[in-house]
């Protein structure tokens, strides 16, 4: 049965938002960060085209006897035993109790949540040595050959395969140069951004209109030496045809990343035989000059069309869409289910707060269809931030778990003074009824 729902809500969304088609079983998939081991050969974007690793695995942020990998892969649990309770008729009761800690409803509206975890356990736990080659295996991004030259599913093919309709992205950042910590999103643009600096490159865009863009005091810078233009410009192109840019403005051909959208396996790769074209770099999809480059194929149509503008630009915040929107409003149940739950948590500064966005040409926001809430929760250096997942995880869990109810079903919330939450879900049923089909079941063919 297919459910119908029309929430009211007083918010900066639309008053009326239908649920329309979200099935009974709501699927979820929650990502913990990385996993693997440190090593010191490239072990990550197996390219089609150069048969080799491009780029080192990103083994995640290590501080003293704490590693980032173990306590989101610890904090993903527990979030999803909290979403499990929605899974039976008893279990359901024990999860109004969570939303209550937010909101004073006298009834909510059932949702069943299916949820999934892109990894489950972290490279000690399978007790290969680091020296392995197949140690980080289950833990790679992108696909990548087996030991038999075999193409296996790396984690964003397996999330796709899923068919979510949000993932949940876990990190943890560190802090440095007198950074104060705190949380924040983790944000990829859409299409038009990334064109706009492309015709920048090119000369047919003063430079100003980065600089007049929301995106422009947020983006991440890439390299050491490097300005957040220079950075942005340099993302484009790793998002357009793989190469990043050298602060002269010409293509870098060491900093190959790959052409990313063909590392995966989805509806948007190029029809097969497109690594002889990509080979030869002329003009078209697969150039490396940057005059000749055309943003030709399947995943540029999909990277035009309008439920990727929904997800990546504009949107109730201003930029970043639904992503956006997402990320903060549970971030924000974080910020207002802590002082909740932990009295100690109720003192001003004893929480870290809500940051400007991480904005780059991130993977997961970008090569999933689904709406993506990816969270730096905290600075794993900053002991006020590392006290979050683990002295207080549980809390935490609890507040994502009420935030992803949020998300699809909206909550009257409680009065709250700090950053408190809309109430407000995404409106999912714009995704489902498209000319193509559902776009959360469209990613695979």
């Amino acid at each position: 049965m297919i459910r119908s729902i029309c929430i009211f809500v007083l918010s900066i969304l639309p008053s009326c938002i239908p649920l329309s088609a979200i099935p009974d079983e709501v699927p979820i998939m929650l990502d913990p960060g990385h996993g693997g081991a440190i090593v010191t050969r490239k072990d990550d974007k197996w390219d089609p085209v150069t048969k080799q690793y491009l780029d080192f695995y990103l083994s995640g942020m290590i501080y003293q006897k704490y590693t980032e990998h173990e306590l989101v892969l610890s904090l993903s649990k527990k979030v999803k035993v909290y979403l499990d309770m929605t899974r039976t008729a008893e279990g359901w009761e024990e999860f109004q109790k969570v939303l209550r800690l937010f909101s004073d409803q006298p009834t909510f509206e059932r949702i069943v949540f299916r949820t999934d975890m892109s990894r489950t356990d972290g490279w000690q736990e399978r007790k290969l040595p680091a020296t392995d080659p197949q140690v980080n295996d289950p833990y790679r991004m992108y696909d990548f050959p087996d030991a038999r030259g075999n193409i296996q599913m790396g984690r964003i093919s397996y999330i796709n395969h899923q068919k979510p309709y949000l993932v949940l992205a876990l990190h943890l950042n560190p802090a440095e140069g007198g950074n104060p910590g705190g949380m924040g999103a983790v944000l990829s643009p859409g299409y038009q951004t990334f064109e706009m600096l492309r015709r920048i490159t090119l000369g047919e865009l003063k430079p100003a209109e980065f600089y007049k863009s929301p995106w422009a005091p947020a983006w991440l810078i890439s390299d050491p030496g490097f300005t957040q233009f220079e950075s942005a410009k340099g993302d484009a192109w790793v998002y357009f045809h793989g190469y990043r840019m050298l602060k002269n403005g010409t293509p870098w051909l060491g900093k190959n990343r790959g052409l990313r959208y063909n590392m995966i396996q989805w509806s948007y790769r190029d029809a097969p035989g497109w690594e002889k074209a990509a080979a030869k770099a002329g003009p078209g999809q697969y150039a490396i000059k940057y005059n000749e480059f055309r943003a030709l194929g399947r995943f540029f149509d999909r990277e035009r069309g309008a439920p990727e503008t929904w997800r990546r630009e504009g949107g109730p915040m201003g930029y970043g869409g639904d992503n956006h929107y997402a990320s903060d409003e549970l971030l924000r149940f974080v910020q207002m289910g802590l002082p909740a739950q932990v009295p100690a948590r109720r003192t001003p500064g004893s929480m870290g707060e809500i940051v400007r966005p991480f904005v780059s040409t991130y993977a997961l926001p970008t090569f999933t269809n689904a709406i993506c809430a990816y969270l730096e929760i905290g600075h794993l250096n900053i002991a006020r931030d590392r006290s979050l997942v683990i002295e207080d995880d549980d809390a935490v869990a609890k507040s994502l778990a009420a935030g992803i109810y949020s998300l699809f079903r909206g909550l009257k919330l409680k009065s709250f003074t700090g950053a408190k939450p809309r109430g407000a879900p995404v409106n999912f049923s714009k995704y489902e009824t498209l000319p193509d089909g559902n776009y959360f079941r469209s990613v695979v063919d």
